[in-house]
């Protein structure tokens, strides 16, 4: 499997706003970066993704954000727990959104998942997010 690669120029972005509309601009490209990172490392996080990736750890976050909102279809946050975990698959694997908190800025991690589903849970198709993105953009 090919390495991916990110545009050298990324960290060049230093306002939350240019950041927000990079990832969404190349949203596929930050989803195959994040989950190569992710297979390679076993869980990754914003300091691993830098450590890793040598992009800021605001790319990482902010993609998570981009992430969460497009499955998140609830509206309810009442009684929200305080660890969110969110089922993913791409190329074939499945992994686990983790939020530690209920805060914009808490930590999220991306982790392999090799267990059985929870079955009130849905596995979200991220290869699918970024088919459906592409198409809205053109």
């Amino acid at each position: 499997m090919n390495k991916v690669t990110l545009s050298d120029d990324l960290n060049s972005y230093n306002t939350k706003a240019l950041i927000r509309t990079k990832v969404k601009e190349v949203f596929s490209e930050f989803s195959a970066k994040v989950f190569e990172l992710a297979n390679e490392a076993g869980t990754i996080d914003s300091k691993k993704f830098e450590t890793l990736s040598g992009f800021k750890s605001d790319f990482y976050n902010e993609y998570c954000n981009q992430l969460k909102a497009f499955f998140d279809t609830s509206t309810n946050t009442f009684g929200k727990r305080s660890v969110k975990n969110m089922y993913l698959t791409y190329n074939g694997e499945n992994y686990v959104l983790t939020q530690q908190g209920i805060t914009e800025k808490a930590p999220v991690t991306i982790s392999l998942f090799t267990g059985e589903i929870p079955l009130k849970e849905t596995l979200h198709d991220v290869e699918k997010a970024c088919l459906k993105l592409r198409f809205q953009q053109e």
